[in-house]
């Protein structure tokens, strides 16, 4: 491919799961010898647009050409290179033949490790862990074995999906010299990330993409990262309706709080707390140490300091805590009823009986309970749980956490993927929960939902915590996506000069 070629030209693309519309009729221009960004809030279609470039989906509808000719994924797959977010590699395989997965020719036998593979596998740090099975490294590790693959290979497009969410800054600047690299010689590269500050610094243009369509396309004096943060919410009617309730008192008592609480890598020295009836916000991007912080009230991190819930410390203030991830499925058992599921945190005294024989009755009069309060629109409770919507299903994983009874919820992206209507209702279980004197804390990468959800909220950037920001204080979801990106600046800024 030259600087001169046409590059992808993309023209009412449809995609949709169901009645999910991921894509709804996208049109976007991606030139050689640039590097473009993608932006947009969870669900927007940028992960869907990844896949159907790179031939792992098909568009419903609407036209890819290729350097002025009809894309084919069949004959033209291996003209593109792929990094996606989650490592999608070999795990039994070493990490340089991982590297050189997806080369296999007619012959047999194992393509041999060249001299720019090796070049490659250097830049990136991994070359001491040629020999070493991927299943032994750490995450950071894999994903420099997957964006070394990537850039080893002579594709002609390449595509990075959240590509440093694992990376250091010194890793994280050697992905983007070599990205830069592949744009010089003529190559196409996308680059989709929830850090702004990578596309100032990287992008020429940005694209951004809200309900399946690019809004707006950035480039020039208007990207910038505060341009970026308002496109990312703009015109979206968000409210803050469900914020309405009881005042909070910011001074009062504690229901949940840490303090000197240090993890190992994701974060540290952390003063953080949660007053009853309180919605708390932890907004950051993958790495950042936001998502790790949140687990740790769970007990899934291993931490050192003082912890507290409900007047319980240790171990013991962790019972009292009740954790939903991101991904629902890793909550709900997809073969089990929407009334098992909703069940299958509760103790046995809850539903069992002598000899710890379950009590049917008894489970499908709390199951029945359950649909009811928490608005969840199944047939019945024996109904299978794939049957149900997205945002259903996230309401039976957050019921099934909430019938615990917990003082303290812990969310991670708690409306990622779901509809507008669901996004409400999820929102309003939230305020009748917090209602009645607990509490929630909830990791959050879109502005949109801190607006619409919390009360307060921390910028988590490199492990360290930002002042309280209180949502209720910001008139439109604009100004709150200006001042966190700005704190976000602050906070890198203030790191990398600390580092010198």
């Amino acid at each position: 491919m030259n600087g001169g070629a046409d590059g992808i030209r993309l023209r009412g693309l449809q995609k949709r799961y169901g009645a999910t519309v991921a894509l709804a009729g996208l049109d976007l221009d991606i030139r050689p010898a640039e590097v473009l960004g993608i932006a947009g809030p969870n669900g927007a279609g940028k992960s869907t647009l990844v896949r159907i470039i790179a031939g792992e989906e098909r568009p419903d509808s609407g036209e890819l050409v290729f350097n002025g000719r009809p894309w084919t994924p069949i004959l033209d797959w291996r003209r593109v290179a792929v990094v996606h977010q989650e490592p999608q590699l070999f795990p039994n395989l070493t990490v340089a033949e991982n590297v050189l997965a997806g080369r296999e020719g007619p012959s047999s036998g194992w393509p041999k490790l060249g001299a720019a593979d090796a070049k490659v596998m250097k830049a990136f740090g991994i070359d001491r862990f040629a020999a070493t099975p991927l299943a032994d490294c750490t995450l950071a590790t894999q994903q420099r074995a997957e964006i070394a693959r990537a850039v080893a290979r002579d594709a002609q497009v390449f595509l990075f999906d959240e590509p440093n969410s694992a990376l250091t800054d010194e890793e994280s600047d050697e992905l983007f010299r070599e990205m830069h690299k592949l744009a010089a010689e003529g190559r196409v590269v996308l680059l989709v990330t929830h850090r702004l500050g990578d596309l100032f610094e990287h992008a020429s243009r940005v694209a951004v993409i809200r309900d399946g369509r690019v809004r707006a396309i950035l480039e020039g004096e208007a990207l910038t990262e505060d341009g970026i943060a308002q496109q990312l919410v703009v015109s979206r009617g968000a409210e803050a309706s469900a914020k309405a309730g009881a005042a909070i008192d910011h001074a009062g008592r504690s229901l949940a709080a840490v303090h000197g609480w240090s993890h190992s890598a994701a974060f540290h020295n952390i003063t953080l707390d949660a007053k009853p009836g309180e919605i708390v916000a932890l907004v950051g991007v993958e790495g950042s140490g936001a998502r790790e912080l949140l687990r740790s009230f769970a007990g899934l991190e291993s931490c050192s300091g003082e912890i507290n819930i409900a007047g319980e410390i240790g171990s013991g203030a962790r019972r009292l805590s009740a954790y939903v991830p991101a991904t629902r499925m890793l909550s709900l058992y997809s073969n089990f009823s929407v009334g098992e599921n909703l069940l299958v945190r509760l103790g046995s005294p809850d539903i069992a009986g002598l000899g710890m024989a379950l009590r049917k009755k008894r489970m499908r009069q709390l199951a029945n309970e359950a649909v009811r309060r928490f608005s969840i629109r199944a047939h019945s409770v024996a109904q299978g749980i794939r049957s149900l919507s997205g945002g259903n299903q996230q309401k039976v994983a957050i019921a099934q956490a909430l019938n615990c009874a917990p003082r303290l919820l812990l969310l991670e992206e708690p409306t990622r993927g779901v509809d507008i209507h669901s996004k409400r209702e999820i929102y309003r279980l939230l305020r009748d929960y917090v209602g009645a004197g607990n509490a929630v804390i909830m990791f959050c990468t879109e502005v949109l939902e801190v607006y619409e959800a919390a009360d307060r909220a921390h910028v988590v950037v490199d492990g360290g915590l930002s002042r309280a920001i209180v949502v209720g204080d910001y008139p439109h979801v604009e100004a709150l996506a200006t001042d966190i990106a700005r704190m976000e600046r602050h906070a890198r800024n203030d790191g990398a000069e600390a580092k010198r």
